[in-house]
C-alpha cells in the first residue's frame, strides 16, 4: 500500500493554491525593484530596436510608428500598474509592523519634538503642547507647576533615571516624582540635552549658550554656562544670538550642531569652528555610532543629502541622495542608523548603506506622515517617530513577510535549510531557491522547477544533497547540476551483514543481515521525505520504501526489509541524537530509533501511533520532541508528555534544550506559529502568532533558527504563502503593581517593609501591569503564586487577567510572587513581597459573649418549653372556647325553646283560660246580672275589654318570646315585619319612616342556621328599639345583603342623634351589651360608624352566611 507523499499530506499543496486564487502575494521589495529593471532592460534591449536596413524601411511610415508608439505606451503602463499591485501588497502585508499615538488617544498635540524612555519602559513625549507619558495603555498629558510652560523640544533620561526636559522657555527635571525647574535656563529655548555621564547633562540653547549641569552630593545642581558669552549667528538675514540646535559628546569634546555656523566643538569650555569639507552650516542634528563615528544632519534640498557620515572629522562624507533636510538621527543596538527628514520620510542605513527607506505612501499610511521631527529607538528596538501627526511605532523585528517567487507555488514553503557558508535555501512545491544577499531575493535552480522539493543536507564534503517528489539529487548547483541518482540500491532482504532488521512488531531488537549487493533499477518518481547524516554516513527517509543509507553514490535499504506492514515504509521524517541514535518518524506506524545495527521501537510512544509523526527534534538526556498530526510531545526519561495537544504541528524547533526551560518553537498547519516554554512553576506555556500579528499564513510547514546575526537572533517560517522572518525578543518586560486593596488601598512603597492585615481582615487583591514596547496590554499572560511560611503553594493562577484575588486566608505569613509573560513567553523579573495576617486577640469579650449565649440558649429552651406549654394551653384554650361557644349557643338555643315552650303555654292554656272568662262574661251579661237581687258593680263591656287587653299583651308576648315570623314568613320577611312591629308599637313622637332594602331571592341563598338567624333577628330588634326609644330619628334604612365573598352584611341607617358606643357612659341598661354577646354567640362582626351621607350606620357581617352567584352562573340563567 505504496502512498505518494503528496496523497499523504491531504494534497496541502492543492489545496492552498485553491485557497490562495485571489491572494496572489508577489515579492518584496527587493525583488520588485530587480525584476522591474531587468523589465526595463529587456524593452530597451538591442534585440528591439528598429534596424535602418532597406528590408524594414517600412517601419518609417507615420502610422506604424504611432502604433508602436502606443503600444510601447501599454505595455509600461501596465508593467508600472503590476509594481504599483505588488507595492500596495507589500505593504499591506507587513502593516501590521506600525502603530500610532495620536490627538486621539490623549496626546495634548500632534506635533511631536521629542521621544524618551525611562527604566520602567514608560514612553515619554514632548509636543507643542507640552508633555506627555504613554505606559502602553493610556496617554497621560503632564500638568505641573514644576514644568515649564511651552513647546517640549527635548527629553533625556539619564543613567540615574531622571529625566530631563527641554523647553521654549527653560529646563526641568522630574527627580523622584517631582518635577524641578532649573532656575538658570528660565526664558531659554532648550533644544537638545545629552547626558554623557551619571549625575550630568549638557543642555543646548537657542541663545548661543551651552549649560553643563552637574549633581552635587546633597542632590542639589551646579549649573555653568558655555562659553561665558553667547555665540552670534552668522546668518544675515537672522542675525543675533546663534541657535544651537544639537549636542554630540566624542572622547572628552563637545560637539554642536547649529544653525549659520555649522559644525563646531567645545574643549576646555571655548568653542570653535570645525572648518570641514565639505562644510554644511545649517545642521539639525548630531549623533555618535556604537563604533565611535560621528553623524550630523543638515538643511538641504529635497533631491539631495544632508546626511553626513564623519568618521573623519575634517572630511566628512555626504550619504546617498533624495534624502533632504535631516532633522533627526538615532542609533540602535546594532549600530543601524535611523534619520528623520523633513518632507521625505525616514531612512535606516548600516555602514553608510541604506537597508530602508519610510515614507507615507511607502508604508500604506504606517508613517502617518513625512515630516519626521524625532527618531528613538528604545531598550527593545521597536522605533519610534515623532511627526506632525503623532507618533509612530515600527518594530522592525515583528513578522516581516516575503515571497520566493511570484509563482505561488513557490511560495508552498516544504523546508528551509542553511548551508555552512552561510546561504540560506528553501524548497518549496515549485522547486529549490538560493537567497542573494547583495540582491535581497531570492533565486531558483532551475532543474527543480515544478518539482517539490521536502529536505535539504550537506555532507562533510559541502555537496548538497536534494531530496524530492521526483527522487534524490546530489551534489546539486546552480550552474552545473548532476542528474538524479542512477546508481545501484541493494535490497537489504537478502544481504546479511550492512542491513538492519526491524523490530517494528514489538519493541526487543532483532539482529541484523549481512548484505549482499544486488542492482536494481531505481523506482522511479520516489518522494524522498529527509536526509540525515548519522554515524559518518548519509541516510535518506523515502516515502513508501523506508530508511537507506547512501555510502559515497550507492544506496542500501536499511529498514524495513522483511516486514509486510506497508505502515512502515510509510516514512516522514529522520533525526540524529547526540545521543548515537537515530529516529525514525512514520505517518501510521509510531516512532523507531537506530542504534548501529538494531531498529527498535519503545513501548511508552506506542500513542504516537494514532497520527503522523512530521518532525523529530531533541536528543535522549535532555528530551525528544514529537511533531505529529495531533499535537507536540515530549518524551524523557520514559514519560510522553502531551505538551500542545489538538494542533497540526509540522515542524519544531528547540533552543536551548540543556537549560530548564528551553525554547520551543512550532510551525502548525492551521495554527499559525506556536511559541512553547516549560515553567517549572506552572508547566507549559503556549503562545500563538497568527496573521493577525504577521503570519502571511495560518499553515506553516518549516521552520530555522538564525542565532546572532546582524539583526540578533532570528526565525525563519516557512508557509503556504511564502517566507516570515520573525526576530523574537529578548528583554523582559517590566511589571509593577497598579493597585493592593485589603479593606484600604496600599501604597506600593509599603510592599518593601510588608503588609499586615489587622484582625479580621483576611483577603488580599494585587492589581499588576506589564510593559513591553513588543507585546501588547491583551497579550501579557500573568503567574501568580501564593505561598504561606512553610513555602507550601497555597493558590496560583496563569491567565491574561492581571488580578489575583487571596481571599479567606489563615493567620499567618504569606509570599505572593507575580510574573508577566511576553508574547515571546519571556518571563519579567518576580514582583514579590510578605504579608501577615494578623490572629485574633485574646477572646475575653468572646468569652463573655460565649456565657451570655449559653444563657441566652437555656433562656432559649426555657422559652421554647415554655411555648411548647402555652400553646398547648393555647390549643386546649381555643378548644375550649370553642365547646363553650357551642355551649352557649346550644344553651342560647334551649333558652329560645324554653322560650316558645312558655308561648305555647300562655298561648295554649292561659289565652283559653281567659277566652273562657270573656264567654262568661257575655253569659253574665246575658242573665241581666241581677239575679242574686244586688245592683251591679262592674259593667260586664269593661271587664271584656280588660280581659281583651290582657290577651293581646299575652299574645305579643309570646311573639317576643318566640317570632313566629321567622318560620311563617322567612329570615328576610322577618327582618321588615321586625321594623314595621317596632315602628307601630312605638308612641307618636318616635315613630319614624323606614325604608327595607333586600334582594329579592335573598331567603334562597341564605345558609344560616336556624339559631343564627334567630340570634341576627334579636339584634334587629334591639337595634331598632334603641333607635325608637333614644334616637329620635326621622326616617331608617335596613339593608340586607350579601358580600361578594359571601359575607352576610346588615346595616341599619338612622338619622336620629349622634351615637358614639365606645363613650364611657352611665350604663341605664343592657341593650348593647345584649347584642355583642348575641354577636360574640354568634362569631359575627358589629360596628357602629358613620354612613357617606354622616347618619349613624350599624353594621353586622357574618362570615360565609350567604350562598355566592357567580356572574356566569347568572348570564346562563
Amino acid at each position: 500500500m505504496k502512498r505518494d507523499a503528496e496523497t499523504r499530506e491531504g494534497n496541502d499543496a492543492g489545496t492552498q493554491r485553491r485557497g490562495d486564487a485571489g491572494k496572489n502575494r508577489r515579492g518584496d521589495a527587493g525583488t520588485r525593484g530587480r525584476g522591474e529593471k531587468e523589465r526595463s532592460r529587456l524593452l530597451l534591449s538591442p534585440r528591439l530596436r528598429v534596424s535602418a536596413s532597406p528590408r524594414l524601411s517600412f517601419i518609417a511610415s507615420p502610422r506604424l510608428l504611432l502604433l508602436f508608439a502606443i503600444l510601447f505606451s501599454i505595455a509600461i503602463a501596465s508593467l508600472r500598474a503590476e509594481s504599483t499591485n505588488d507595492d500596495a501588497s507589500a505593504r499591506a502585508r507587513n502593516l501590521h509592523q506600525w502603530g500610532a499615538v495620536t490627538l486621539f488617544h490623549g496626546l495634548p498635540s500632534d506635533r511631536v519634538r521629542a521621544i524618551a524612555q525611562d527604566r520602567d519602559g514608560v514612553m515619554w513625549f514632548g509636543t507643542e503642547r507640552g508633555l506627555a507619558k504613554y505606559d502602553g495603555r493610556r496617554v497621560v498629558a503632564i500638568a505641573n507647576e514644576g514644568l515649564p510652560a511651552g513647546r517640549v523640544l527635548a527629553l533625556k533620561i539619564d543613567a540615574d533615571g531622571v529625566l530631563w526636559i527641554g523647553t521654549e522657555s527653560g529646563a526641568a527635571r522630574f527627580v523622584n516624582g517631582d518635577f524641578r525647574k532649573i532656575e538658570e535656563t528660565a526664558n531659554k529655548v532648550v533644544t537638545a540635552i545629552i547626558t554623557p555621564e551619571a549625575g550630568r547633562a549638557i543642555l543646548a540653547t537657542e541663545q548661543g549658550v551651552v549649560f553643563d549641569c552637574r549633581k552635587n552630593a546633597d542632590n542639589s545642581l551646579s549649573v555653568k554656562a558655555i562659553p561665558q558669552e553667547p555665540l552670534t549667528s552668522a546668518d544675515v538675514d537672522h542675525p543675533g544670538q546663534l541657535q544651537i540646535s544639537s549636542l554630540a559628546v566624542k572622547n572628552p569634546k563637545i560637539y554642536m550642531g547649529t544653525r549659520s555656523r555649522g559644525l563646531m566643538e567645545i574643549e576646555d569650555d571655548i568653542a570653535k569652528e570645525i572648518l570641514s569639507r565639505p562644510r554644511p552650516f545649517f545642521i539639525g542634528a548630531i549623533e555618535v555610532d556604537t563604533r565611535g563615528r560621528l553623524w550630523f544632519g543638515a538643511k538641504a534640498g529635497s533631491e539631495d543629502s544632508g546626511l553626513y557620515e564623519a568618521e573623519n572629522i575634517q572630511h566628512p562624507v555626504k550619504i546617498e541622495s533624495g534624502i533632504g533636510t535631516v532633522t533627526s538621527i538615532s542609533i540602535d543596538e546594532h549600530g543601524d542608523v535611523w534619520v528623520g527628514t523633513e518632507g521625505q520620510g525616514a531612512f535606516r542605513f548600516r555602514d553608510t548603506k541604506k537597508l530602508d527607506h519610510f515614507s507615507f505612501a511607502g508604508t500604506a499610511g504606517g508613517l502617518r506622515s513625512d515630516n519626521v521631527y524625532a527618531t528613538f529607538v528604545d531598550r527593545e528596538g521597536v522605533v519610534w517617530f515623532g511627526t506632525d501627526r503623532g507618533v509612530c511605532r515600527y518594530d522592525p523585528h515583528s513578522p516581516r513577510s516575503e515571497d520566493i517567487s511570484q509563482d505561488r507555488q513557490a511560495n508552498f514553503i516544504r523546508t528551509l535549510f542553511r548551508r555552512k557558508n552561510g546561504q540560506l535555501l528553501c524548497g518549496t512545491n515549485g522547486g529549490l531557491f538560493a537567497y542573494d544577499e547583495k540582491k535581497s531575493s531570492w533565486r531558483p535552480y532551475t532543474q527543480f522547477q515544478g518539482k517539490t522539493v521536502f529536505a535539504i543536507a550537506e555532507d562533510d564534503a559541502g555537496r548538497l544533497l536534494v531530496g524530492s517528489s521526483t527522487g534524490l539529487y546530489l551534489d546539486v548547483k546552480p550552474e552545473q547540476p548532476k542528474p538524479q541518482i542512477e546508481e545501484e540500491i541493494i535490497d537489504e532482504s537478502t544481504l546479511p551483514i550492512e542491513g538492519l532488521s526491524s523490530s517494528s512488531q514489538t519493541p526487543q531488537a532483532s539482529p541484523a543481515q549481512q548484505p549482499q549487493p544486488t542492482p536494481t533499477p531505481q523506482p522511479p518518481n520516489e518522494s524522498v521525505r529527509a536526509i540525515e547524516a548519522f554515524q559518518n554516513s548519509l541516510y535518506i527517509a523515502i516515502y513508501g520504501r523506508g530508511v537507506e543509507r547512501l555510502d559515497g553514490r550507492r544506496r542500501t535499504l536499511v529498514w524495513p526489509t522483511d516486514s509486510t506492514d506497508s505502515h512502515l515504509r510509510e516514512v516522514t521524517c529522520l533525526h540524529a541524537d547526540a545521543d548515537g541514535k537515530l529516529w525514525i518518524g512514520t505517518a501510521h506506524a509510531g516512532v523507531f530509533y537506530l542504534t548501529g545495527r538494531q531498529v527498535n521501537q519503545v513501548a511508552t510512544l506506542d500513542k504516537l501511533r494514532e497520527a503522523a509523526v512530521w518532525a523529530i527534534e531533541g536528543s535522549s538526556s535532555g528530551g525528544m520532541w514529537f511533531a505529529t498530526g495531533k499535537g507536540l510531545y515530549k518524551f524523557h526519561a520514559e514519560q510522553l508528555t502531551e505538551v500542545a495537544p489538538g494542533v497540526d504541528v509540522r515542524s519544531v524547533v528547540v533552543n536551548d534544550e540543556q537549560s530548564n526551560s528551553p525554547q520551543i518553537w512550532c510551525a502548525t498547519s492551521g495554527g499559525g506559529l506556536l511559541r512553547i516554554a516549560i515553567d517549572p512553576e506552572f508547566g507549559v506555556l503556549t503562545s500563538q502568532l497568527d496573521v493577525e500579528q504577521g503570519l502571511s499564513s495560518q499553515k506553516a510547514f518549516a521552520l530555522l533558527w538564525l542565532p546572532a546575526g546582524e539583526d540578533g537572533d532570528e526565525l525563519l517560517i516557512g508557509t503556504t504563502r511564502g517566507l516570515v522572518r520573525y526576530s523574537p525578543g529578548r528583554r523582559a518586560p517590566f511589571l509593577a503593581p497598579t493597585r493592593i486593596l485589603s479593606r484600604r488601598l496600599h501604597a506600593t512603597e509599603e510592599l518593601h517593609a510588608g503588609l499586615n492585615l489587622d484582625y479580621p481582615q483576611n483577603s488580599l487583591a494585587l492589581d499588576v501591569a506589564a510593559l513591553s514596547s513588543r507585546t501588547f496590554p491583551e497579550q501579557f499572560q500573568y503567574a501568580f503564586i501564593l505561598r504561606d511560611s512553610a513555602n507550601n503553594v497555597i493558590k496560583k493562577k496563569l491567565s491574561h487577567d492581571a488580578q489575583f484575588l487571596m481571599d479567606n486566608l489563615k493567620p499567618g505569613t504569606y509570599r505572593v510572587e507575580a510574573r508577566a509573560f511576553t508574547r515571546d513567553l519571556i518571563s519579567s523579573e518576580p514582583l514579590a513581597f510578605q504579608f501577615t495576617v494578623a490572629r485574633a486577640p485574646f477572646p475575653r469579650t468572646t468569652v463573655a459573649l460565649s456565657v451570655l449565649l449559653a444563657l441566652a440558649l437555656v433562656a432559649l429552651l426555657w422559652a421554647i418549653i415554655e411555648h411548647r406549654r402555652i400553646k398547648r394551653t393555647s390549643a386546649e384554650l381555643v378548644t375550649a372556647h370553642h365547646d363553650l361557644a357551642g355551649a352557649r349557643l346550644q344553651l342560647a338555643n334551649e333558652a329560645e325553646r324554653e322560650r316558645r315552650r312558655i308561648a305555647r303555654d300562655l298561648h295554649d292554656q292561659t289565652l283559653a283560660d281567659l277566652r273562657h272568662l270573656m264567654m262568661m262574661t257575655d253569659q253574665v251579661r246575658a242573665n241581666g246580672g241581677a239575679g242574686n237581687g244586688h245592683e251591679a258593680s262592674i259593667d260586664p263591656a269593661i271587664f271584656r275589654s280588660e280581659i281583651e287587653s290582657v290577651s293581646n299583651e299575652i299574645r305579643r308576648i309570646c311573639e317576643d318570646l318566640s317570632p313566629s315570623v321567622l318560620e311563617n314568613v322567612g329570615f328576610a320577611a322577618a327582618l321588615e315585619w321586625a321594623l314595621a312591629n317596632a315602628v307601630a308599637h312605638a308612641p307618636q313622637d318616635s315613630k319614624f319612616d323606614y325604608e327595607f332594602i333586600c334582594p329579592e331571592d335573598f331567603d334562597e341563598r341564605v345558609e344560616l342556621e336556624r339559631g343564627v338567624q334567630m340570634q341576627i333577628y334579636r339584634i334587629a330588634q334591639e337595634v331598632v328599639t334603641n333607635i325608637c326609644r333614644h334616637a329620635g330619628a326621622r326616617h331608617v334604612r335596613m339593608t340586607v345583603g350579601a358580600s361578594t365573598e359571601g359575607d352576610f352584611l346588615l346595616e341599619i341607617e338612622d338619622d336620629g342623634r349622634d351615637f358614639y358606643p365606645h363613650v364611657k357612659k352611665e350604663k341605664k341598661g343592657r341593650g348593647l351589651a345584649n347584642i355583642r354577646a348575641r354577636a360574640s354567640l354568634i362569631e359575627a362582626e358589629i360596628n357602629w360608624g358613620r354612613s357617606q351621607r354622616g347618619q349613624n350606620l350599624f353594621t353586622l357581617t357574618k362570615k360565609n352566611g350567604v350562598k355566592v352567584v357567580r356572574e356566569e352562573q347568572e348570564i346562563e340563567a
